[in-house]
């Protein structure tokens, strides 16, 4: 086929033997995805790209779609199989691939012609008719950034031609779309000035102020004064016919092509708007160095006449500054005076590199210099800040998170420097993905192991990198491991005792766990940790709902090998007692409006909590073991673990040791619940009668009260009257004994209470005891209480034929359950719900939400909220009985493609 796919503007196909016009936008998309995809893509793939909200009949449709287009003329080029489908079209024959090959392939000779080529081919907006479709919106974002970079590159060349009037017409249009692009309208402005308008030229940069910010403002401040100055470099007519060059001095020459940190780049520029004095602060190797040789590189002579680096790594003593400093700069003395001399007078960067072991010697150069050089600029690069006044202080973090990707690109780039491979699959992709993520992100890592691949494959790399000193050589900044070794021989004797503490945590850490856990003697441990976070030896944790700190992988591995503990056992005991009796106030607020920031703090915390646990029950510490499995026990089985959680505790209580009366309760109590929510009927009597018998011994009364409600609860289900009037009696007593404190125990009981009474077919007395709990939860806040009131108060009512009193509970009980990011626990309310609908003779709706309950629970696992059992079970068979085969079908396959939203907000009685 010799035609041509027209992506750019209108969907268009021309040329000789063309098919006939494509109609509608799906298969319109079709084509324009499979051309842009390159070769094949999977039907899954496909349907992802295509569709939104992707529904049962989607690959179907897609087939049908394929098959018309290759009946309709396509059937040469349009070819599907097990490998997927593909459009074979040479990429010259799709305009949106001809132009991404013509930007990225001109040799420098031939730049501007083929730039001037590509931009004709610029017909209109890409893929503008197919913006609903998922695909569109990166492949638009991708072209408009390339069509942008290669428009200022054709203005710029044309700029240097001489060519100012062509500058202006090929960067009107680009301006216009974009009045707050302050490289467009520098330039623009420029080729304005060049051109003779000088007042257009000015205009252009007045508009830009008044649209930016103030400090892309500030950027252009100094263009426009040249302008109307009417300076000679700007407007083009230098004596040398060219604009002078920045002189440098130790501004080294990168031998690799500088990737990603656009981010980084920005703030660091912005940050020299800002502030005369600039610190680079961060871990060993995450790239401060290589990102202020960026900086100084990109800057040109209208930012600054001169720049200087100064590497201090090989300083020794504070003394040596100045003189490392005099050479650079080229001073003829040692001295400040000597260095003022060259500096002062000029638009000049100074960068002073590896300065975090003399950082009272450069604090103090810095202010000499910078107060006497009004035209100075200092970026000073170190593990830790200056702490001076005006000193903007830039944290690099590791390529991790959504910097991710970055740090896939550069391993990549410099893997092909090294092995020569110049394209990687998916597969290669995702493996050096896990390898930079095994490298805590550190570009320096990430480099020297990429450089590797000239000996090893991926898999050999991968295996080598497992292995201690893998990416160690020799030098300091020719290896992670003497990197950190240089910065740890810089701490203070606590500052190392307290890294041989912080590396023992197994996760993230607070300021508090620090102070609560590690022994910094007379010293204030928070202040020991920040200060180490200050040197970049500890990271701060992005994204936390709290302050964290975290020790990356390559600094924990030197440290706990170099700097072991003192004392591992004291260490361990202090960490699993803090840990205990910090789980132990966070237990309570998992039934509270803050459960999802407790479940933060405790996911956050895993790790170590995990590692206490396992410590406390190996070291048979059986007070500590028994206090954190009751403490994170319902944590435990909200996350689906409730078997593992009841053979924890059964492992903690197993322990020899003195008598945890209240502690013993407290974990019993979790694991009668746990039990009674998937084990068999025996097996939890046994528990609630191991929970009476700790419950009789602990001194808090509130043990035998919830013991009392959850025997005459299993009592209730076999129908033994006496005993669950007798474990009521008995539970009420304690009742009267338990403080406000214990508010969220005493809704507990009558919950508990009120589903005995329900199964007992007691309604009445059962909704006495809900709406206790239900005013008492909602008093205490106790949105878990509230919840559970809901749920067995509805069933309650419909049992007693009340379904339109239901309803409106129920529905509360599922918001309640969202509240507190219980999905399952708000499905099986709606469940109860549909039950009711079905009462109120609407099956159809109550099937819909029968089949959304299912579908969703699929998704969400229910693991404790209680099930509709019979109740829904006779609901759903009286519902399919009341309507038709087909009606019933109909309903339960709408149902499964809704989601928690659409059911959340349809939870009224209406057909």
């Amino acid at each position: 086929m010799d035609a041509r796919l027209l992506l750019f503007g209108p969907f268009a196909v021309v040329g000789e033997g063309a098919p006939p016009a494509v109609r509608g936008a799906i298969p319109q998309a079709i084509l324009a995805r499979l051309a842009l995809a390159g070769g094949p893509m999977s039907a899954d793939a496909l349907i992802g790209d295509l569709w939104q909200t992707p529904t049962d009949a989607v690959l179907s449709s897609l087939r049908a779609h394929i098959s018309r287009l290759r009946a309709r003329g396509w059937g040469d080029v349009l070819h599907g199989g097990r490998d997927g489908y593909a459009l074979a079209l040479a990429p010259e024959r799709v305009d949106v691939l001809e132009y991404e090959r013509l930007i990225a392939g001109a040799v420098p000779g031939e730049r501007a012609e083929v730039l001037a080529a590509a931009d004709a081919l610029w017909r209109g907006a890409p893929l503008a008719w197919a913006g609903e479709f998922p695909f569109t919106a990166g492949v638009v974002r991708r072209l408009e950034a390339a069509r942008r970079a290669a428009r200022i590159e054709l203005a710029t060349l044309r700029m240097h031609a001489g060519d100012p009037v062509g500058v202006v017409e090929a960067l009107a249009e680009q301006a216009a779309s974009a009045p707050d692009d302050e490289d467009v309208v520098a330039l623009l402005a420029t080729a304005l000035a060049r051109s003779g308008r000088t007042s257009d030229a000015i205009a252009a940069l007045d508009a830009f102020a008044r649209a930016a910010d103030a400090d892309h403002a500030r950027g252009l401040d100094e263009l426009r004064q040249s302008i109307v100055r009417q300076d000679p470099v700007v407007l083009g007519i230098a004596p040398a016919g060219a604009e002078p060059t920045v002189e440098r001095a130790g501004i080294p020459i990168p031998l690799t092509r500088f990737v990603g940190r656009s981010r980084e780049l920005e703030s660091v520029r912005r940050g020299r708007a800002d502030s005369r004095l600039v610190t680079l602060t961060g871990a060993a190797g995450v790239g401060k160095t290589r990102l202020a040789v960026e900086v100084a590189r990109r800057a040109g002579h209208s930012e600054d006449e001169a720049q200087w680096l100064v590497d201090l790594a090989a300083v020794v003593e504070p003394d040596d500054v100045v003189p490392a400093l005099a050479e650079v700069t080229g001073a003829a003395e040692p001295t400040v005076d000597a260095v003022v001399q060259i500096i002062a007078g000029r638009r000049g960067l100074l960068i002073l590199d590896n300065a975090e072991h003399v950082l009272g010697a450069v604090a103090a150069v810095c202010s000499a210099l910078l107060e006497r050089c009004a035209g100075l600029n200092v970026i000073v690069t170190s593990r830790e800040s200056m702490r001076m006044a005006g000193e903007r202080v830039l944290v690099i973090e590791p390529l991790l998170g959504g910097q991710v990707d970055e740090a896939v690109d550069l391993f990549l780039q410099r893997a092909t420097d090294s092995s020569g491979v110049v394209e990687w699959d998916d597969a290669q992709r995702a493996s050096v993905r896990a390898l930079c993520a095994r490298l805590d992100g550190l570009p320096l890592a990430i480099e020297l192991a990429a450089s590797r691949l000239d000996v090893l494959t991926l898999a050999e790399l991968a295996d080598s990198l497992a292995r201690p000193g893998a990416v160690s050589t020799a030098g300091r900044h020719d290896s992670i491991e003497s990197a950190i070794a240089w910065s740890v021989r810089l701490t203070s004797a606590d500052e190392t005792r307290m890294l041989s503490q912080l590396a023992a945590f197994a996760g993230t850490f607070t300021l508090e766990m620090v102070a609560g856990i590690c022994d910094a003697g007379d010293a204030d441990a928070r202040e020991i940790a920040v200060s180490l976070a200050r040197k970049s030896l500890i990271s701060t944790v992005s994204g936390a709902r709290e302050r964290r700190f975290r020790m990356l992988e390559s600094v924990r591995h030197y440290v706990r090998a170099t700097l072991p503990l003192d004392d591992e056992a004291a260490w361990s005991r202090r960490h699993a007692a803090w840990l205990a009796g910090y789980a132990e106030r966070l237990a309570p607020r998992l039934r509270t409006a803050q459960a999802k920031a407790t479940r933060g703090a405790i996911a956050a915390a895993r790790p170590d909590l995990d590692a206490a646990i396992a410590w406390a029950i190996d070291a048979g510490e059986r007070a500590i073991a028994v206090r954190l499995v009751g403490a994170l026990a319902w944590y435990w089985h909200e996350r689906g673990a409730g078997a593992d959680t009841i053979s924890l505790i059964e492992r903690a209580l197993a322990l020899p040791g003195d008598p945890l009366p209240d502690a013993e309760a407290n974990a019993l109590r979790a694991a009668t619940f746990i039990a009674s929510a998937g084990l068999e009927a025996g097996e939890v009597r046994r528990y609630v009668a191991r929970l009476g018998e700790a419950a009789a011994r602990a001194a808090d009364p509130l043990h035998p009260m919830l013991a009392g409600a959850m025997r005459a609860h299993v009592a209730s289900s076999v129908g033994d009257e006496d005993t669950v009037d007798e474990a009521l009696r008995t539970a009420a007593d304690h009742r009267e004994q338990v403080g406000d404190a214990a508010r969220w125990a005493v809704a507990d009981y009558l919950l508990v209470r009120g589903d005995a009474l329900r199964q007992l077919g007691r309604p009445a007395q059962a909704l006495d005891a809900l709406g206790e709990c239900y005013r008492l939860a909602t008093e205490a806040g106790d949105a878990w209480a509230l919840r559970g009131a809901c749920y067995v108060t509805g069933r309650t009512l419909i049992s007693v034929r009340r379904p339109a009193d239901a309803l409106p509970v129920l529905r509360t009980g599922a918001i309640s359950s969202l509240e507190i990011e219980d999905a399952a626990g708000a499905l099986a309310a709606v469940d109860v719900f549909a039950a009711a609908l079905v009462q109120l003779d609407r099956p159809t709706r109550a099937a819909e939400l029968f089949g959304a309950v299912d579908a969703l629970g699929e998704r969400y696992t229910p693991h404790h909220g209680g099930s509709g059992g019979t109740l829904t079970a006779d609901a759903r068979e009286r519902a399919r009985q009341a309507l038709t085969a087909e009606q019933w079908q109909a309903a339960v396959e709408a149902g499964r493609r809704r989601d928690l939203r659409w059911v959340m907000s349809n939870l009224h009685p209406a057909p």
